[in-house]
């Protein structure tokens, strides 16, 4: 093994040092994102179990169309309004303390949502949880930058990422399974599911207090010139964002580029939670099979949906590219929406449906690894979260939208039209990144003359 030394301002991976930086990050990737991984799925699965749930629950409780679509948008409400402020904190307090509380505050509402029985106690756990919930994306994302050099960064991004797709691998079958626990011990199916994919979040809560390490100076699971060689890299790392100099928390907050990102993904998140509420009655109603048909069929399209995610991401990062690999994935999904509107009552149609989670997820990797070229700190904490808060109020449009325009019309087309306009204007939006001044500095789009 080569010690680190006349490591370059322009390059944290001399060859000197080559040997030592692939086994420094092997340990990283290998010590943090599986568990990283394993958080969002059980997050990710909280979040959008309500969709099967429905299958079952809104009969049981009277839900209508909108007050469904409602109670399932109203999550990001409570998301939104504590996105900013829980990421901060984590920034002050560390990773391993803030994420832990997240985790066992959110599996506990989550257990709760088993004793709802009308539309406002469901409106209001709801709500709750996106409360409970909010700050562990942006702050995970924020988590990942301390660890991951910016060259590295989209893959392990897209990496912890892939946990939405393979959720639905692992969640739709599983939850169409726990519909069938359906009378066990007096409790109906959806109630069964709610408290049996709420369990792991307390527990998985519990274990990351002791499992995470904050930062790369206390990584004990590392050698002295494993530490020392991480700790460099990222100093010349941070060194070569100029922005992150200026720019502090909360002159981040009012940075154009990141509002930028923020309603480039807002547009995005409104089909994409659309589609996600929605697709287990949708799946049913085109396929006439039973819950769990709709798990399997669910976990088909996510299989599709991984194999996207990763390659593009690894793309991105070999290419130094990043608007074009948001960009095109953004258009896919938002001609999967409308072809699920043009198709309403065939088959054919849960095959278009299959490219908006495909476009969505496809472009999580190289867009969520665009703030952290340019931000860094406080200031990339703040940025993020600020990010994730714009984009999920899309999270509570797209489902409200739907449930209301359902109501009204007594289909999902008009519905799913619109949300098809706002995903391709993402993708249009997208590409203009390409000629922010704060992303031009990093070498971000090296085609565009600055």
């Amino acid at each position: 093994m080569k010690h680190v030394d006349g490591m370059s301002n322009n390059d944290p991976f001399p060859n000197s040092s080559e040997d030592l930086a692939l086994i420094t990050l092997r340990k990283v990737t290998l010590r943090l994102l599986p568990f990283l991984f394993l958080l969002y799925v059980v997050a990710w699965l909280d979040r959008v179990n309500v969709g099967f749930a429905a299958l079952q629950m809104n009969s049981d409780l009277g839900l209508s169309a909108a007050a469904f679509g409602f109670g399932s948008g109203i999550f990001f409400a409570g998301y939104c309004l504590f996105e900013v402020p829980s990421n901060i904190i984590l920034e002050r307090v560390g990773a391993r303390r803030w994420i832990g509380r997240i985790m066992v505050s959110w599996g506990l509402i989550s257990i709760a949502m088993m004793f709802v029985r009308q539309a406002t106690s469901f409106w209001i756990l709801r709500f709750l949880l996106g409360v409970a919930e909010a700050g562990f994306f942006p702050g995970v994302i924020y988590y990942l930058s301390l660890w991951y050099p910016s060259a590295q960064r989209a893959r392990a991004i897209a990496a912890f990422m892939v946990a939405v797709p393979v959720t639905g691998v692992l969640g739709g079958p599983l939850s169409g399974a726990l519909l069938g626990l359906s009378g066990l011990w007096g409790l109906r199916g959806w109630q069964w599911l709610f408290l049996l994919e709420g369990l792991p979040a307390v527990i998985l809560g519990v274990v990351a207090l002791i499992y995470l390490t904050d930062d790369p100076k206390n990584a004990k699971w590392l050698t002295s010139a494993e530490r020392d060689w991480l700790i460099r890299a990222m100093a010349v790392d941070r060194a070569a964002s100029k922005p992150a100099h200026a720019i502090g928390a909360l002159r981040a907050l009012a940075n154009g580029t990141i509002w930028q990102l923020g309603i480039t993904f807002f547009l995005a998140a409104i089909g994409f939670y659309g589609y996600t509420f929605w697709s287990p009655i949708l799946i049913k109603s085109l396929l006439g099979i039973g819950d769990l048909g709709v798990g399997l069929v669910s976990a088909a399209i996510s299989v599709v949906t991984i194999a996207g995610m990763l390659l593009n991401s690894i793309h991105s990062d070999r290419t130094d590219e990043r608007s074009l690999h948001v960009a095109i994935p953004l258009l896919i999904m938002g001609i999967g929406l409308f072809g699920c509107a043009l198709l309403p009552e065939t088959g054919f149609a849960v095959l278009l449906m299959a490219l908006i989670p495909l476009g969505h997820c496809g472009s999580y990797g190289p867009f969520w690894s665009i703030p952290m070229r340019f931000l860094r700190g406080p200031a990339a904490a703040s940025g993020v979260a600020l990010v994730a808060t714009i984009a999920s109020v899309g999270g509570f449009v797209g489902p409200t939208l739907i449930g209301a325009l359902k109501d009204r019309t007594g289909t999902h087309v008009l519905a799913f039209m619109l949300l098809g306009v706002f995903g391709i204007a993402a993708a249009l939006l997208s590409l203009c990144l390409r000629r922010s001044k704060d992303l031009r500095d990093r070498g971000f789009a090296k085609s565009i003359a600055a």
